[in-house]
């Protein structure tokens, strides 16, 4: 079976030691991240993306 993609970001995540280093992700912390660029606005991007995803699997919607 395919590896999913999510696997594959939280193995990168584990090998370069930064899981868990952008902390609790919350709007106001995502915002100020945007906003300063660089590879604090990548981490909040992808938080804030895996908190989309949750939202969709909690609602229990479709991928897509």
């Amino acid at each position: 079976m395919a590896e999913k993609w999510i696997q594959a970001a939280r193995e990168k995540m584990e090998e370069k030691g930064t899981v868990g280093s952008f902390g609790k992700a919350t709007e106001s912390k995502i915002r100020t991240a945007k906003k300063a660029g660089g590879k604090r606005a990548k981490k909040a991007i992808f938080a804030e993306n895996m908190k989309r995803i949750a939202r969709k699997k909690a609602r229990g919607g479709s991928r897509r």
